[in-house]
């Protein structure tokens, strides 16, 4: 199994290093200054998802709110919701603390991408369960890119088509994301504002950005509806 030890940077000592004599550098020495270096995070793969999940199962974590959302699968992947959300909150330690990422946020942003179909085929630029674009995929599996500190490897677009592959791979954009709008805002991005850089539309002023936050709006209220109900 991969190790899922997050990482971050590391200082490089200023120190000298052979390189070839050339006219430009007649000795064959140059010096380094002291730097930062980026630390490749953890990749993960298909069977590494499937053996962290396989543990996070064995574990006391907070599920999502056991509500169907009217959707003939609607509790089918709560554990898995439930199991992701916990590890990626170990993983991302939120700022404050008291502010993990809420299971439910999780559940009723799948609700409003596919309805809980695996393979819902609704868009051609987005595919599976959480309706992961090829572009959000590339960024993932790129050891060197925005997402760099935590990616995954060997996972291909058919791959997004089952939901013990596609789901973790959301979890995991859905802090990058969090991460990319507190950075755009200055300040920690609402429920709402998260869910809209998720699905590209933080800062739009397309008719499209009203529904598609209104559809999510509409299943994270009524989850959070029946929780209070429960108690």
């Amino acid at each position: 199994m991969a190790d899922n030890t997050k990482k971050k940077k590391t200082s490089v000592k200023a120190h000298t290093r052979r390189v070839p004599v050339s006219d430009k550098n007649p000795s064959g020495i140059t010096r380094v200054r002291k730097h930062d270096r980026i630390v490749q995070g953890p990749r993960l793969g298909k069977a590494d998802l499937l053996l962290i999940l396989k543990a996070l199962l064995t574990e006391n974590f907070l599920r999502p709110t056991p509500d169907n959302l009217g959707y003939r699968s609607g509790t089918a992947y709560d554990d898995q919701i439930g199991a992701w959300t916990h590890y990626f909150n170990k993983a991302f330690p939120p700022t404050p603390p008291e502010s993990p990422l809420d299971p439910d946020l999780v559940k009723a942003l799948i609700a409003s991408e596919s309805g809980f179909v695996a393979d819902p085929q609704k868009n051609s630029k987005a595919l599976g369960i959480a309706q992961i674009t090829r572009q959000t995929l590339k960024t993932l599996l790129d050891p060197l890119g925005e997402s760099r500190d935590f990616t995954f490897k060997q996972i291909s677009l058919k791959d997004l088509k089952d939901p013990q592959i596609a789901i973790p791979l959301a979890v995991r954009w859905l802090f990058q994301k969090k991460i990319l709008a507190t950075k755009r805002l200055g300040r920690a991005p609402t429920t709402e504002e998260l869910i809209l850089q998720y699905k590209g539309l933080l800062g739009s002023t397309s008719d499209y950005q009203k529904s598609a936050l209104g559809n999510f709006q509409k299943h994270f209220d009524r989850l959070k509806r029946q929780k209070k109900a429960d108690r």
